[in-house]
């Protein structure tokens, strides 16, 4: 009965952080003509830094214990690169297409781990691979002018995240996950902050208004997230995060006036499949041991 509850509490949360990270999408593309990217990318982080500081008080005798500084630092860049990208890219690739190519980001995580730390990789996982650049390929359709060429940002912002996802997975066996958010989001706020700082002349209060509340729900889904990865059944509620595809075509219908063509949704379902393949094989791999 407990483990029941802890699945059915550990996927609401994990339904709230979609939804919540989609609908930051949403407000990066409808004000993207408006407010600076730079400012939203700023907003994001200080947002997150300021309203889970109670969290980071409550955890600061832990906020020492951070295993590998460099690592840590390295991670708040690897954060700021892949957000800074994918902001930019959504101001010209319609948001469907542009969430979905950026679930590309699990499978280039099996690529580095095999380069850097020789991992084996075998023939269902390069099938698997395979399948999901495919899908890629079908999605963004290099050289026809389907989508706009900013899709290959999309893409490079993955890349980077992928890096940030490999330094994740080391950090969370020797550094607290409070602690780890702690360093990520303070070097982001760091960083951000000196861009920010070149187009502090155009704000407003209305758009001080929006970044706030872009802030606010950029750390609700944080906060979200953090508490379902407390939930040791978390691992096996990671497929839900592919609920931001649902979220980001209504959204991209209803205020953009945006639908995936044919096309786009055969690809989808191809990087999705693949990242769900790459999900099963992990999970039956943990089970084993």
């Amino acid at each position: 009965m407990q483990k029941k509850y802890l699945t059915y509490q550990g996927g609401l949360l994990i339904i709230l952080t979609t939804l919540c990270f989609s609908t930051t999408d949403v407000q990066v593309k409808f004000f993207g003509n408006h407010i600076s990217v730079f400012d939203l990318v700023w907003a994001k982080f200080f947002g997150q830094f300021f309203f889970l500081s109670i969290i980071f008080l409550r955890s600061r005798k832990n906020l020492l214990n951070y295993g590998n500084l460099k690592l840590q630092i390295l991670r708040g860049v690897c954060a700021v690169c892949p957000t800074f990208l994918f902001f930019y890219g959504l101001q010209f690739v319609p948001l469907a297409e542009a969430t979905a190519i950026s679930f590309l980001h699990p499978l280039v995580v099996v690529i580095l781990s095999a380069i850097f730390f020789k991992q084996v990789i075998l023939k269902k996982t390069i099938f698997i691979i395979v399948l999901g650049f495919i899908g890629v390929l079908i999605i963004t359709r290099p050289g026809l002018g389907v989508i706009h060429p900013a899709s290959f940002i999309i893409v490079l912002a993955s890349l980077f995240f992928s890096v940030y996802q490999i330094l994740s997975e080391h950090l969370i066996r020797i550094s607290d996950a409070i602690t780890t958010l702690f360093y990520t989001t303070l070097v982001a706020v760091v960083i951000s902050s000196v861009f920010f700082l070149f187009s502090i002349s155009n704000l407003s209060l209305t758009i001080l208004f929006i970044l706030i509340s872009f802030g606010f729900l950029s750390s609700i889904g944080e906060y979200c997230l953090i508490l379902a990865y407390k939930n040791d059944r978390a691992l096996f509620l990671t497929p839900l995060f592919y609920l931001c595809l649902v979220w980001s075509t209504l959204y991209g219908f209803f205020f953009f006036n945006e639908l995936p063509d044919i096309f786009s949704i055969i690809g989808t379902l191809m990087l999705v499949s693949a990242g769900l393949l790459s999900f099963y094989f992990k999970k039956n791999n943990l089970k084993k041991n």
